[in-house]
């Protein structure tokens, strides 16, 4: 087989920052979420918001993958400037610059990527003896925190959909429907809870519930979380 077009290059890189992106957002909403509600399962949501910020540091070293020969953001940047001809909309000029400004955005992520690439080959994909050694060592050396990983998917997303923009005029925001869907499971959650809250109190009396309750139990059960 030959090397990949450049649509499918563009494509697979568009459904990283899909992907990725996700997973950061389910582990922002579950972190933000009521620990009340995410006591039921403990095992469950911690590991789930865990693995969601390992994969979404995965997706991010896949984008900027370091491996020879690996479809990466670089690669596909490198590709446009020799396919400039096939682009759909635009001029040289226009198409020109929109790929200076996305190595220059690529440029001013490496101190993001070069965390992400210690990570990845220490942790994330290969246990490092060192960082089994002395785990917290790779928090020092490879600092990287939520913005950190917010910023790289912003700015990547930007780089993508402008490139879609210019070669085959497509526009708008990478997300899945219903990217939010887990909010009314955890509203269903709550609900359930209150409603045993409640049940036990008209049994043992009001304020005999002395466990922690959750927010807003007071109001209507069909309200959204």
């Amino acid at each position: 087989m030959g090397e990949p077009t450049f649509k499918q290059i563009l494509d697979a890189l568009k459904r990283q920052v899909l992907v990725g992106k996700s997973y950061l957002g389910i582990a922002k909403g579950l972190l933000n979420t009521d620990p009340v509600l995410l006591d039921g399962a403990r095992t469950f949501f911690g590991l789930t918001i865990d693995g969601s910020l390992e994969l979404a540091q995965l997706a991010i070293a896949r984008l900027y993958d370091r491996t020879r020969g690996a479809v990466t953001i670089p690669v596909m940047l490198a590709r446009a400037a020799d396919e400039i001809s096939s682009f759909q909309r635009g001029d040289r000029e226009q198409i020109d610059k929109a790929i200076k400004e996305a190595q220059s955005a690529v440029t001013g992520l490496e101190s993001v990527l070069a965390s992400i690439h210690v990570r990845r080959n220490e942790w994330l994909a290969h246990l490092d003896p060192r960082t089994v050694g002395n785990p917290a060592a790779l928090a020092v050396k490879a600092k990287l925190d939520i913005p950190d990983l917010e910023r790289a998917f912003k700015e990547t997303e930007e780089i993508v959909l402008e490139l879609s923009l210019l070669y085959e005029g497509v526009i708008g925001e990478l997300h899945f429907l219903g990217d939010d869907d887990y909010q009314s499971a955890l509203n269903w959650i709550r609900k359930a809870k209150c409603a045993f809250i409640e049940g036990f109190e008209r049994e043992h009396g009001k304020g005999s519930w002395n466990e922690p309750r959750p927010k807003d139990c007071s109001r209507a059960p069909w309200d959204p979380i």
